[in-house]
């Protein structure tokens, strides 16, 4: 395959395929769930996401076990250093921040079309689970099994594909962007797609997939998970947002270190890498 065509690959038709075989699994639980489940299907929408999430997960597995038994390249699952750790937390509430920035900006625009879209976003992402049972699925999927499963596809295969290119950061630009639009609606695309680089960042300065796992599944639970829960006052939530927005330029500043530090850090070959892949993430 020439480089051209191996770009043209990784950077589109792989992403396609990812986002395809992801609805394919969301598709299959859905129907598992309206076949077995009775009334609406949708107020089990939190059995949707634990059968997706675990159908997922085991998919991806099995690819990421098959690529490492064939040496191709594949994502590193490490516990990761505390400076890896400390990255991670760090930008975790950078893209909280950033989300909660984003918010507070477009509902104080008097724009028909952004409240209407603002009004799409909060009828598709209010719960529907009818039971209490169905809820806690709903945490277990939506905070712990769908952010380990996209991570599997956008940072351990997407970006992962294209990283092998080489050029970083176009890598993480479009894997994110492909992050954002897997969302669907509009409101959802554009902090998805920021998160994503974020995400990206994450995964390609620790060099470590777990991180970028950690840092999603902390976003979903404070961001999500901690609302379905408890019932947090107006107040305490700007507060909240407003110790957030602190950590925008923290992880701009922690970004910039972790770049330098890069090379330095993983200037030895690690096991099942080979030598194009090492040039091609450190262009």
């Amino acid at each position: 395959m020439s480089k051209r065509s191996r770009i043209i690959f990784r950077f589109f038709f792989a992403p396609l395929l990812c986002i395809f075989i992801y609805l394919l699994i969301i598709f299959f639980a859905s129907t598992i769930v309206s076949i077995t489940q009775e009334g609406d299907y949708l107020e089990h929408e939190g059995l949707i996401y634990l059968l997706t999430g675990i159908g997922g997960v085991i998919a991806f597995s099995i690819w990421f076990v098959v690529k490492k038994r064939m040496n191709l390249p594949s994502s590193t699952w490490d516990v990761g250093k505390p400076i890896d750790w400390s990255y991670m937390l760090i930008g975790t509430l950078a893209m909280l921040g950033f989300t909660g920035l984003y918010f507070f900006v477009i509902t104080n625009i008097e724009s028909s079309a952004i409240q209407e879209a603002i009004k799409s976003y909060e009828e598709l992402t209010e719960v529907k689970s009818a039971t209490r049972a169905d809820l806690y699925m709903n945490l277990i999927g939506t905070c712990l099994l769908i952010p380990i499963l996209e991570e599997m596809i956008f940072r351990g295969c997407v970006l992962e594909g294209m990283l092998e290119c080489g050029h970083p950061w176009l890598g993480i630009i479009f894997s994110s962007m492909f992050f954002g639009a897997m969302h669907g609606q509009i409101i959802q695309i554009i902090y998805a797609a920021t998160c994503g680089i974020a995400l990206g960042c994450i995964y390609y300065y620790t060099k470590n997939i777990v991180m970028a796992i950690m840092a999603h599944i902390l976003f979903n639970i404070l961001g999500n998970g901690i609302y379905l829960l408890f019932s947090i006052s107006d107040e305490a939530y700007n507060i909240i947002n407003y110790v957030y927005y602190v950590f925008i330029p923290a992880f701009v500043i922690f970004t910039v270190f972790m770049a330098r530090k890069r090379n330095a850090r993983f200037s030895g070959k690690s096991s099942g890498e080979s030598d194009a892949v090492i040039s091609g993430r450190d262009v």
